[in-house]
């Protein structure tokens, strides 16, 4: 059973005006961010654009890099302006198999 919570709604809007977070307005009134950002479109107010940009990176190119050119994900990251989590995460995203660590050649005893 959902209930109401009871929020400062002009405070709530003045804050978030003022340049507080939809998380930081969550902590102190001890609701989610989800929460004051549906109180915030209920008044009218139009959310800024979120901190991080969502990064474009088609499955193909990174297949082609990761797999056929055998770029570290380092490199990758670099190329696209992305960090390698984001990387990682998109490799994930797109059922690409991590390579696994090349072996160094057996030594041999003479």
């Amino acid at each position: 059973m959902s209930r109401r919570l009871s929020l400062p709604d002009g405070e709530l809007c003045a804050a978030y005006a003022a340049g507080q977070s939809t998380t930081a307005l969550a902590r102190r009134y001890g609701c989610s961010p989800t929460t004051v950002a549906n109180r915030l479109r209920g008044h009218g107010v139009a959310l800024r654009v979120a901190r991080y940009a969502a990064v474009l990176i088609g499955e193909a190119a990174l297949r082609r890099a990761y797999l056929e050119e055998r770029r570290s994900i380092a490199a990758i990251a670099a190329q696209f302006g992305v960090c390698t989590s984001t990387i990682s995460n998109k490799r994930r995203q797109y059922g690409i198999a991590p390579r696994g660590h090349a072996r160094a050649p057996a030594r041999r005893s003479e």
